[in-house]
């Protein structure tokens, strides 16, 4: 019999273990262990056994390795504008600042369709009007060296030390653009003029959001990250005669985060310390191996249908940002999938980190999650697992070969489509789309219409919910609403279990339930409610007792009764082949592909592809 423990006692892993074992009643103790996307084991419980954080090895807060961060202090609030006109954008701004935003993130984009449409120094001017640069700092994102050199030329005899210019021909190569070398070659001379010029500017973006929008694992985002790193910091100090220190210092990290919020966190101090690794490598002081992070949250969570579910999605992963140290955090708005966003909703995204940074006192603490032993291991397990990557990839020749060659597209696309399978059997659910759909809820505004994120190129973007959201976007198109009758067996105890996870799954593919709660004395009953339906295809739901005595005789008076398609909730056994004779068609389970499922139920129900 294992040792009952007690208050007072020393701990003891053995015993507890055995504690737990006898819980499980025979289930083993991998169900316990979870696993992250890279492999990595979650294991029920850490102690200082797996990670001495008595001896502190994360050092002090702005120190080296900078697991912890920068230091104590706020991060600042840099939100996105992308609005096409820069009449619009400027009216944002200004909301924005007022509202406590306390930078701007300027996405560029000189034709107007993914940013704001800006070729002339006049449209930037126009853009910033009324912002006093001093104390909002810009940052560019996706600007080419022209509009780069139109800001330069607009903060002459300006003190803006947080301004990023954001060049970054390896993010614009992992999002569908050609490989020019002179364009990284005029990028890094840009840097070697700004060091001078603006010595407190950074000049270049190292990007990991690619790899994630792609559905890239956490350790293949930090992997990407010091790959690009690395190109930049050979191109500047080899061709420019930079020093290390300035080459570090002229380097923004761009990092998207997800709501997972403690490998988030961990992702993101495990980037530090692989950083700092990289510049101790190449022969830097401790004291210049910082890496400037900017989280932006995640696009690929994000989900049109239940749009305002996002907001939590935001919030968790706003919090994962400034529990990992960002430096700059920027919150997208929940209506980020569905178009541009209401001053409503840019005002809940900014207020997001308001709240959490002025309310919850993040701004206050430094590292919060330092010296957890969980968040401590995984750190380093993440560090050591992308760093491994990073030299795979450092193998192919760096990291544009490594997009040249589709080695890392490769590495992507397996951890997509193995997330992608989790998701579409729901061992990852997504709330809202996949778990506890909500059908016919009225869609919040927008501002207008965003063009559509590319899904072309080296690293396409995607969003994990739109799988199902194609479902139910064909579902609407219909005629009229598709809708499955319920043929329950027994009473209201015994098929409601089955009933509900019935109900959820047909909702993720936009399938209304007709009669889920209803009871039925007889088959007639039955068999006359469904004519009453007018459905033409019917889930007979009930206990495993029920299914063995009344299951085939419920699917033949169903289909007598009109019924083109029958649906069993649960799974067939050994009974597949007589229920298949009897008329039913398919059966609905948890862990089965619910796309598969929910494909072969619009087809039966009429519904064009």
């Amino acid at each position: 019999m294992p040792k009952t423990l007690s208050l007072g006692e020393p701990a003891d892993a053995t015993a507890w273990r055995a504690l737990v074992e006898k819980g499980l009643k025979g289930a083993p103790w991998s169900r316990l262990v979870g696993v992250t996307a890279d492999g990595l084991a979650i294991e029920p419980l850490y102690r200082e056994a797996d990670i001495a954080t008595a001896s502190d090895p994360s050092g002090f807060p702005g120190a080296a390795p900078f697991i912890r961060g920068a230091g104590a202090g706020a991060w600042s609030v840099r939100q996105s504008f992308d609005h096409p006109s820069p009449e619009t954008t400027n009216a944002e701004i200004l909301a924005d600042l007022a509202g406590g935003v306390g930078g701007v993130e300027l996405v560029v984009d000189g034709e107007g369709v993914a940013g704001v449409s800006i070729r002339r120094s006049a449209d930037l001017d126009v853009a910033l009007s009324g912002v006093i640069l001093e104390a909002a700092p810009i940052s560019l994102d996706g600007a080419d060296l022209g509009v780069a050199a139109m800001l330069e030329s607009k903060l002459k005899g300006v003190a803006a030390p947080e301004t990023a210019f954001n060049l970054d021909p390896i993010g614009a190569l992992a999002r569908g653009r050609a490989w020019s070398a002179s364009d990284a070659k005029d990028a890094t001379a840009f840097a070697a003029r700004l060091r001078r010029a603006l010595p407190e500017a950074t000049s270049l973006r190292v990007d990991a959001r690619a790899v994630h929008e792609a559905g890239g694992s956490e350790a293949q985002e930090i992997a990407a990250a010091l790959a690009s790193g690395i190109f930049y910091l050979r191109a500047l100090t080899e061709n420019d005669g930079f020093t290390l220190k300035d080459a570090n210092a002229t380097l923004n990290f761009a990092i998207s985060v997800g709501p997972d919020v403690l490998i988030e966190t961990a992702k993101l101090r495990a980037l530090r310390l692989c950083w700092a690794r990289v510049i101790e490598a190449s022969g830097g002081s401790p004291q210049d191996r910082r890496a400037c992070l900017h989280a932006f949250t995640s696009r690929r969570m994000m989900t049109r249908y239940d749009p305002h579910t996002n907001i939590l999605r935001v919030a968790a992963a706003a919090f994962a940002a400034a529990v990992g140290g960002a430096d700059a955090i920027t919150t997208y708005p929940f209506t980020d999938a569905l178009g541009l966003p209401t001053p409503f909703a840019r005002r809940l995204a900014r207020n997001t980190q308001n709240v959490l940074r002025e309310e919850c006192r993040l701004g206050q603490v430094a590292d919060p999650a330092g010296g957890a032993w969980f968040v401590e291991k995984l750190t380093r397990d993440l560090a050591a697992k992308a760093w491994g990557l990073m030299q795979e990839i450092e193998a192919k020749g760096g990291v544009v070969a490594s997009l040249q060659g589709q080695h890392l597209q490769t590495l992507v696309a397996a951890a997509r489509d193995k997330r992608q399978k989790a998701q579409a059997t729901r061992r990852e659910p997504i709330t809202g789309i996949s778990d506890f759909p909500l059908l016919g809820g009225p869609a919040p505004e927008t501002a207008g219409a965003r063009a559509a994120r590319a899904h072309s190129g080296a690293l396409p973007a995607i969003r994990w919910a739109a799988p199902f959201e194609e479902l139910r976007q064909r579902a609407e198109a219909a005629p009229t609403t598709p809708q499955v009758f319920f043929a329950n067996l027994g009473p209201l105890a015994a098929f409601s279990a089955r009933a509900q996870f019935a109900r959820n799954l047909f909702a993720a593919g936009g399938i209304a339930a007709r009669g889920e709660s209803e009871e039925y004395e007889t088959r007639d009953a039955m068999a006359a409610a469904l004519s009453e339906s007018g459905a033409q295809v019917a889930v007979i739901c009930g206990t495993d007792a029920a299914y063995l005595e009344a299951a085939e005789n419920a699917a033949q008076r169903l289909k007598a009764g009109g019924a083109r398609w029958v649906v069993i909730a649960g799974r067939p056994g050994e009974r597949e082949a007589a229920f298949r004779a009897a008329g039913i068609d398919q059966f609905v389970f948890a862990g089965q592909d619910a796309l598969e499922a929910l494909n072969a139920l619009h087809a039966a129900l009429g519904v064009q592809p």
